[in-house]
């Protein structure tokens, strides 16, 4: 249970992990588009309005506004009448400054220029914010040194248009300073502020594929690890119950079944002097079917304590051991009539790294399948191991009834049994045992049917594990 709930919260974290990834990639994508976005908008606005004044300041007609006050002549006029007193000359450029802001603001005609410059731009001047201001207003009497009118006590500049809620460094669009070196001219500093509002929209647009793919991906790995982790719960209690009852198989029909072993000795020995035929049928009866089913549970058993992780794999001599795990059968079916097993091998002996137990059960599947399902008189099964190129092959082949196609991929199913299989009983965990053994061991399986009749089973074994 505590192993349960440490996968649980190690998926868990792991797929937040992932969705942390993948907003960090999403928003670093938005981040590169909104920025190689907002440059070329930016200079496109910005080459635009700046060849729009290129021989005017702030806008069409604004050096026109700040020439009427600040000619050369009234610059001249200004400082003969008032150098005398600093203080008078410093509240009338500041007086000045007053009243081009004024007229600037009054004079406005940016919002036509931007709307002139952002249509060919195909930018919605409605979802366009901006804003322009006059950053410094200064004079120079020498052409050298230069007399800021704008009051130390309002280092922030003047708003001409827009709205200052724009005022922003990551929003300039353009910011131009213009000075004279001659005597009696100014200098002029302004800059335009813009942010286009629905530029969010579009820059979500161009990412929009990979934040759908995105999105898509996450929901299919949710909806996967959803999806296994509770099939895989599913299983877990499957499990749980089939080992249930096996471990109740083993507790509750084991001791009958002794019982009724016991029990059919002791009416063999009592009924030996009666000598009536149908009392002796029916013991043979109880005897053989008791029998039948404490080898149906010994195989249900076998099956479900099958763990590949407790395996143990060894060097040996495969040609030998195929050799001895066939002579056993042989004993077995030695006085059974038609019944007929035989073993081929090449003279180089083979090796091989595999389960000896695991190995002789799967063989003896095999090799008993081919006999069980077989309804000819004369029961021929052939076990073959040989070497071509770099494989190494154990072959078992019959002349039964063969497989039919429809069932050839369900036949390694736990408890799946074909028609042939239900008609002559079983559990249907042979050829599940099989499989499991080919897997375990990284061998490979084939299946077909022979022409004439029969089945061929291979099992192939690479050269590299030898």
């Amino acid at each position: 249970m505590e192993r349960d709930r440490i996968l649980r919260v190690l998926a868990t974290v792991c797929f937040f992990v992932l969705l942390c990834l993948q907003y960090k990639l999403l928003s670093s994508s938005y981040e590169i588009e909104n920025r190689e976005y907002s440059k070329a908008e930016k200079r496109g606005v910005k080459d635009a309005y700046e060849q729009a004044i290129i021989n005017d300041k702030l806008y069409p007609g604004g050096q026109e506004v700040i020439d009427r006050y600040l000619s050369k002549e009234i610059l001249q006029s200004l400082y003969r009448a008032d150098s005398s007193s600093r203080i008078v000359l410093t509240d009338s450029l500041r007086a000045i400054h007053r009243h081009v802001v004024a007229e600037l603001r009054t004079k406005s005609n940016i919002d036509s220029l931007l709307s002139a410059i952002l249509e060919p731009l195909h930018l919605d001047r409605e979802m366009y914010g901006y804003a322009l201001t006059l950053d410094d207003l200064a004079v120079s009497m020498d052409g050298r040194n230069y007399f800021s009118l704008v009051a130390q006590d309002r280092p922030l500049p003047a708003l001409i248009d827009g709205d200052s809620t724009y005022v922003a460094s990551n929003n300039i669009i353009s910011s131009v300073s213009v000075s004279s070196s001659s005597a009696y001219s100014y200098r002029v500093k302004f800059t335009l502020y813009g942010l286009n509002l629905a530029h969010g929209y579009e820059v979500f647009k161009k990412i929009f594929p990979l934040l759908a793919l995105t999105a898509i991906s996450v929901l299919m790995i949710a909806v996967t690890y959803i999806r296994t982790f509770r099939n895989w719960q599913k299983q877990k209690k499957l499990n749980e119950i089939s080992q249930d009852f096996l471990n109740s198989i083993t507790h509750e029909f084991k001791t009958p079944i002794a019982s009724i072993a016991v029990s059919v000795k002791n009416l063999v020995r009592e009924t030996q002097g009666l000598h009536n035929k149908r009392v002796s049928q029916s013991i043979e009866v109880i005897e053989r079917q008791s029998q039948r089913i404490d080898h149906l549970v010994d195989r249900a058993i076998g099956i479900s304590m099958f763990n590949p992780n407790q395996i143990c794999l060894e060097h040996r001599n495969l040609t030998e051991d195929m050799d001895i795990i066939v002579y056993n059968l042989q004993l077995k079916y030695v006085n059974t009539p038609h019944v007929f097993l035989d073993f081929k091998t090449q003279k180089e002996e083979v090796f091989a790294h595999y389960d000896l137990f695991l190995l002789t059960t799967a063989i003896n599947n095999l090799i008993e399948n081919g006999i069980k399902h077989n309804n000819n008189r004369e029961k021929e099964v052939v076990v073959r191991l040989f070497t071509e190129a770099k494989q190494v092959y154990v072959e078992i082949s019959d002349n039964g009834v063969g497989i039919d196609n429809g069932e050839r991929y369900r036949v390694f199913e736990k408890f799946y049994q074909g028609k042939q299989g239900k008609e002559k009983g079983g559990l249907g965990l042979g050829l599940y045992y099989v499989d499991q053994m080919i897997r375990v061991h990284h061998w490979k399986l084939d299946l077909k049917n022979k022409d004439d009749g029969g089945t061929v089973i291979t099992i192939m074994i690479p050269k590299e594990t030898l």
